[in-house]
């Protein structure tokens, strides 16, 4: 006995649904826009910060996501083909094994913390032990803190900091 024709049709729509859905999910971050959410940014040609940045790309700036590769990006961004690292864009949720899919199913993280905040918490020292440091320690000089967490070194120097101290990217 052959089955009704509607649902062979049926069937055959599911297929190329859920093929779909598929390639939708293995796809990943690519193709998707990102926006680049933290200052000193730079677009490089290879995924490694000691290769020579090819452009700054400021705050706001919207990217287009060709591919990923661990913690990098490689992004198109004003005619330019480069890579930057997650950190530009702290939002953007990693890709897990399955793709988008537990985002899709479950939604969103409760929250998301950045790299700092990681390293910080695996040192022990969180906002709120540093609220409690600065309140038993009132004494302590944070304008210095404040000052040597400014601190920012152009492309330009840390590329002489390399060469200089005959470091390998």
């Amino acid at each position: 006995m052959k089955p009704p024709v509607r649902f062979v049709k049926r069937a055959g729509w599911l297929l190329v649904l859920a093929a779909a859905l598929m390639l939708a999910l293995a796809g990943g971050a690519w193709g998707e826009t990102l926006k680049v959410s933290q200052a000193n940014q730079s677009l490089y040609p290879e995924p490694d910060f000691a290769s020579t940045p090819l452009a700054k790309v400021p705050v706001g700036a919207a990217v287009q996501v060709v591919s990923r590769q661990g913690d990098w990006y490689q992004v198109t961004y004003a005619g330019t083909t480069g890579w930057m690292h997650r950190q530009a864009f702290p939002t953007a949720a990693a890709p897990g094994r399955f793709g988008g899919l537990p985002g899709v199913l479950f939604g969103a993280p409760v929250k998301q913390t950045t790299s700092d905040e990681v390293a910080m918490a695996g040192k022990g020292f969180t906002p709120e032990v540093e609220a409690s440091y600065r309140q038993k320690h009132p004494e302590a000089n944070y304008a210095l803190v404040d000052q040597v967490e400014a601190l920012r070194v152009s492309d330009a120097q840390l590329q002489a900091f390399l060469q200089e101290g005959g470091l390998k990217p």
